[in-house]
């Protein structure tokens, strides 16, 4: 794996163009969720490593592994699950939670910001000399793929995000986000990619590849060709483009041509017609918000197979998301368990003792677990397969030992993308 990303960046002039003697270095790598990377949702912590040990080489004096995971879950925890844990503990680097409290904040003013004009930025970021991302090259529903707007959502302290989320304008929001920190280096890891329902139900997809540039923005347009998306529809690039943040063309991509390794990835199922569920969205509510957090959830349900055994067991749900009328009300309640998320949703429905109602607006880290809890799935009383499901949700968090494959290191795929 060293190898693989050694000549990747080797295209770039090394990783001595980035990293002077010296300097400090911190590393942010896709932990958004307790997945392994061989599930084609987080970094491969074998590409952490090679980071790890190749800055060290190239003089950097502190290396700082960091993350801030989805919803309120412990970064720490989702680092020590996919290994990234392990392998910053054996190269040497310190593990830091950047969504937490104890992690302090520092305002960082916005004068040409189009939404926020000031953003709390954890001080780990503010303090080191060089910022290495490292996404995963999976497919998302908020922007086809999950790439630089992770980073800007997985930098940020976890109850700010909670407040940013959801708003009609939460891309243009967290663009203002990277207008404040930004990666000096984007080193992809798109060894096993993540296809269809992204960015917690993903499926894997082998590719093979190592992606590097400085440019974050020409990344996203280049993991979007790998997966065989149209980058002209990546909102994110868009909006950090007109705030002159990167480019999303001309590129010259150097190494394996991109047209050689890419693949055409399931971009993963639009809206519920695809769930084995009763599901009616109204309005009130945006994809960003309530909407994208009950599908990601009941994505990853259908997935894990959980979906299927409430069925058996409980009936067949029916699950309101916003203002909207049921007309088959009596017949869906009779069904199965009946859940209703947000404040949206009309008092009759949120005051009906026989349904599961899930306040907020919007509905944001708590959807998973509620959604768990209004179907009957509870701690205690749940199949084993519903315990190993609120794991991969980031509902409840275990310990696994290390676990990565090497298989990209035998491939020796590279690609290296910069702006020209």
């Amino acid at each position: 794996m060293l190898e693989l990303v050694r000549k990747a960046l080797e295209q770039l002039g090394g990783i001595e163009a980035f990293v002077k003697p010296g300097e400090t270095v911190l590393i942010k790598p896709n932990q958004a969720v307790a997945r392994l990377a061989e599930e084609g949702c987080t970094a491969d912590p074998l590409v952490v490593g090679a980071l790890i040990r190749m800055a060290r080489n190239a003089g950097a004096v502190k290396i700082q592994v960091a993350a801030s995971s989805e919803g309120f879950l412990n970064s720490i925890e989702v680092m020590k699950y996919t290994g990234v844990a392990a392998m910053a503990a054996q190269e040497g680097a310190e593990i830091i939670d950047l969504g937490s409290d104890s992690t302090p904040s520092r305002a960082v003013d916005l004068p040409e910001g189009k939404v926020l004009g000031q953003v709390p930025v954890p001080v780990p970021l503010l303090e080191t000399d060089v910022i290495i991302a490292v996404p995963k090259a999976k497919t998302d529903y908020l922007d086809l793929i999950s790439g630089a707007i992770e980073f800007s959502m997985g930098t940020i302290n976890q109850k700010w995000r909670e407040q940013n989320l959801g708003d009609h304008d939460t891309v243009e929001r967290f663009a203002d986000v990277m207008a404040a920190v930004r990666p000096d280096l984007c080193v992809t890891d798109a060894l096993i990619c993540g296809e269809g329902d992204g960015p917690a139900a993903n499926i894997p997809r082998w590719c093979g590849c190592i992606l590097a540039s400085a440019d974050f923005v020409a990344t996203d347009v280049s993991m979007a060709g790998l997966l065989g998306r149209d980058w002209r529809k990546l909102h994110f690039a868009a909006a950090c483009e007109q705030r002159g943040l990167g480019s999303r063309e001309p590129i010259v991509w150097l190494g394996t041509s991109l047209h050689r390794v890419a693949v055409q990835a399931w971009p993963g199922h639009e809206g519920f017609q695809h769930l084995p569920v009763n599901v009616l969205v109204g309005g009130g509510v945006t994809l960003s918000g309530t909407i994208g957090h009950v599908k990601s959830a009941l994505d990853t349900l259908l997935l894990r197979g959980v979906l299927d055994r409430v069925i058996s067991t409980k009936g067949t749900p029916t699950i309101m998301i916003g203002d909207i009328a049921d007309p088959e009300y009596e017949k869906h309640i009779a069904e199965g368990p009946y859940v209703v998320f947000d404040d949206a949703a009309r008092p009759e429905y949120r005051n009906d003792a026989r349904i599961f109602f899930v306040p907020g607006h919007p509905v944001l880290s708590t959807a998973a677990a509620e959604l768990m809890k209004g179907l009957g799935v509870e701690s205690g009383r749940e199949h084993p397969g519903f315990r190993s499901i609120r794991s991969a949700l980031g509902v409840a968090v275990g310990s696994a030992g290390f676990a990565a494959l090497a298989a990209g290191a035998m491939l020796g795929m590279k690609l290296a993308a910069k702006r020209d």
